[in-house]
């Protein structure tokens, strides 16, 4: 008898701390699309949010940070003396994407680790890389 009021007393304990700490989590991030993936250029410290219902909340907190990381996606932008599109091209070629012609850049959030979801900011400009290299975009190609 002992045991079982033990074990529901324990139980008991761990229901109420759990529920004091269900706290949730949010990811940002920034992708760039090509015809059969989308691949991750920039990923922002993790935020945390209310519950993993706060949906809008990580939506927002994602956008006001990507926009601020990025100067509003605006990819000719300088950060410590290069192009928003720099740093792009930089993890892109890290990764093996060694050419990125005519492609936008997109926000994107996810919440508990959940889908991703569409922010609905997309890069200023178009971005096109030659090996690590950010140029501009002059064809249609």
């Amino acid at each position: 008898m002992k045991f079982a009021v033990t074990l529901a007393s324990f139980l008991v304990l761990f229901a109420l701390s759990s529920a004091q700490t269900d706290v949730g989590w949010c990811r940002c991030g920034s992708f760039v699309s090509s015809r059969h993936m989308e691949i991750m250029v920039l990923e922002l410290p993790e935020i945390t949010i209310n519950d993993c219902d706060s949906h809008n909340q990580c939506k927002n907190a994602c956008s006001k940070e990507i926009n601020t990381m990025t100067n509003n996606m605006d990819l000719w932008s300088t950060v410590d003396g290069d192009t928003v599109g720099q740093y792009f091209c930089n993890e892109l070629f890290q990764h093996g994407f060694f050419w990125i012609h005519n492609s936008y850049i997109h926000g994107y959030y996810e919440v508990c680790g959940g889908p991703w979801e569409y922010t609905g900011i997309d890069s200023q400009q178009q971005l096109c890389c030659t090996n690590h290299e950010h140029i501009h975009c002059v064809s249609r190609i």
